[in-house]
């Protein structure tokens, strides 16, 4: 097949069986690997719809200039989408955000505009969002996708990968994915629950999260999550509370040993939130023997590989300690810890809070 465009080869990524990483009880769990995306991530499907629909109603406007705030796939996505359709890109990012994003970023042309300094809790995401607003001032012709609340995120996921999904997939039992943005959730969920009503969503979150509000924030913890792309301080507009079932808010060293453990046993290469995801798929499985569940890989491991996939910077945050006291080194052990999580997958709804079973 030859495309007229780079953007032409985004989407049908392909499903996985995991093969080695089971609970034994006839729960199967299939991963949608959207690190086959052109730019490595599920951005891509976001941000070509949030572009596009600002070029058709005016927002953007040819040889303008996108302005986001991003800490990792977004920032890849802007810059490949812009590149092709000729935009000028000024990412705003923060410290934390992987060498290998910025080095591809600024291979393909964008500029990056650092925030050095969080705020009183550690956090970049709000003087991020400031940067980008004072940026806009001053950038004539600019236009800011603000992933966290253009509902042309989700409605990407609505329409495209939903149905993608749908096709590969005709039937299965639960959707777990991490929350996010709230856009690739909200948007599959809305229209898989359309086809198959009694598909349950499991939003898997940071467990210093803040997203789902109470009950779920008291058990928030102080600072952000190591868990990269999870964890807000704040509800995003694009999160439909609507068609989630349940929350997971997993640890960081049950996410990161999952995500390491899916590439020293299976062979995929994945990113954090993909981890966490597939921690909460095991939990679901152990409570529901059968169960075909479906879980999305937002990206791949290439962004961490300085990170989650290196021993002596997991110890300088001081989570190799906690993933050896865990024994989380071996998938026989993190299987059977999924059963029993520091924090279990509960109902959304605050008068089923108290149902930890992880059954609906």
């Amino acid at each position: 097949m030859i495309c007229d465009s780079v953007l032409d080869t985004i989407g049908d990524t392909p499903v996985v069986r995991l093969r080695r990483m089971s609970v034994g009880n006839g729960a199967e769990i299939l991963i949608k690997l959207e690190s086959f995306n052109p730019g490595g991530s599920i951005k891509d499907r976001a941000v070509l719809s949030m572009i596009t629909h600002a070029e058709l109603d005016g927002r953007l406007q040819p040889g303008g200039t996108i302005i986001e705030s991003t800490s990792g796939n977004v920032g890849k996505a802007l810059a490949l989408i812009g590149v092709a359709r000729g935009y000028r890109v000024v990412l705003v990012v923060d410290p934390k955000a992987p060498p290998s994003m910025l080095r591809y970023a600024s291979a393909l042309g964008a500029e990056l505009d650092l925030v050095d300094t969080p705020d009183e809790h550690g956090w970049y995401q709000g003087p991020r969002i400031e940067r980008v607003q004072q940026l806009l001032a001053e950038t004539p012709r600019s236009f800011w996708p603000d992933q966290y609340n253009n509902l042309d995120n989700p409605r990407a996921h609505a329409e495209q990968t939903a149905r993608e999904l749908l096709s590969e997939i005709p039937r299965f039992d639960a959707l777990v994915t991490a929350v996010g943005t709230g856009g690739h959730i909200s948007g599959i969920s809305r229209t898989v629950k359309r086809a198959l009503p009694e598909v349950v969503t499991v939003g898997v979150d940071a467990e210093c999260s803040a997203t789902f509000g109470y009950p779920f924030s008291q058990w928030a913890t102080p600072g952000p999550s190591r868990i990269r792309g999870l964890g807000l301080q704040w509800q995003p507009r694009c999160l439909d509370l609507d068609v989630v079932d349940r929350v997971h808010l997993v640890a960081d060293h049950e996410g990161i040993a999952t995500t390491r453990l899916l590439a020293s046993s299976e062979g995929l290469l994945v990113g954090e939130s993909a981890g966490a995801a597939v921690f909460g798929a095991l939990h679901h499985a152990h409570h529901h023997p059968g169960s075909r569940i479906v879980v999305l890989a937002p990206d791949d491991g290439v962004n961490y590989l300085e990170e989650t996939f290196d021993d002596d910077w997991l110890r300088s945050k001081g989570l190799l300690e906690r993933i050896e006291e865990a024994g989380l080194r071996t998938v026989d052990r993190l299987v059977a810890l999924a059963r029993q999580p520091s924090t279990a997958a509960v109902a959304r709804t605050p008068e089923l809070t108290g149902d930890l079973a992880g059954s609906r």
